[in-house]
């Protein structure tokens, strides 16, 4: 977590922040958040900014509270207007991803900014830093993908891909521990996401969009899946 400085939408930011750190496991469904006081300190504001950023996460179905216990992650992180009955299939989640996470690229490639950017690399050094611990790997990967969508700046596509994440997570480490043992490592990943940051850099979107399907593709192979 970040102290956060400035003024404006303060609340708002921490809202984000707390949506990105679920969106990258660190606080999964069912987790209890820390107590307000822990997250003012932590963020640098007071416990009313602290208690309206929560309740905003509250309204959009991410948390929960309980009276007297605090909030919790809820069933649903990422968001309850993203439930879909039975839940959704490997597959489909695929399909939503082809579509959303290369979008999200091409528009990175063309808003990103530099602090946005400074978040997208970050996420994919921590990768690599996670290399044979495929929890903290998956982690990583749902947290890189979190900042893709973040650096379209459309709060819909980040919701989307939150939403998919969270579903994703457990397929992401089995996926990572399949590339560890049976396919040679995770070198294929690694050059996938390097060459969708290289393009997001460069503010190439077509390039971007391209990578970005070129690394899905070859997520759903490694996951074992095949995509009409």
């Amino acid at each position: 977590m970040e102290t956060l400085s400035r003024p404006s939408s303060l609340a708002s930011r921490i809202a984000d922040a707390l949506r990105a750190d679920i969106a990258a496991g660190r606080f999964t469904a069912g987790a209890r958040l820390p107590a307000e006081t822990g997250l003012a300190t932590a963020f640098g504001v007071s416990r009313p900014i602290v208690r309206e950023a929560i309740a905003q996460l509250k309204a959009d179905g991410v948390l929960v509270t309980r009276k007297g216990s605090g909030a919790y992650v809820s069933e649903t992180p990422g968001g309850m207007v993203w439930r879909l009955p039975g839940g959704p299939t490997l597959a489909q989640l695929f399909e939503l991803r082809m579509t959303v996470e290369t979008a999200c690229a091409g528009m990175a490639a063309r808003r990103r900014t530099a602090a946005d950017l400074r978040e997208i690399e970050a996420a994919l050094h921590a990768m690599h830093d996670h290399a044979g611990d495929f929890a903290g790997a998956a982690a990583a990967d749902v947290a890189f993908h979190h900042a893709i969508a973040q650096a379209a700046h459309n709060p819909c596509f980040t919701g989307l891909t939150d939403f998919v994440g969270q579903h994703l997570l457990a397929a992401r480490q089995a996926a990572w521990e399949n590339a560890a043992r049976f396919r040679g490592g995770s070198h294929e990943a690694d050059a996938e996401h390097a060459a969708v940051v290289a393009a997001i850099a460069k503010g190439d979107a077509e390039g971007a969009r391209q990578a970005a399907c070129r690394h899905l593709e070859g997520a759903a192979r490694r996951m074992g899946l095949t995509l009409d």
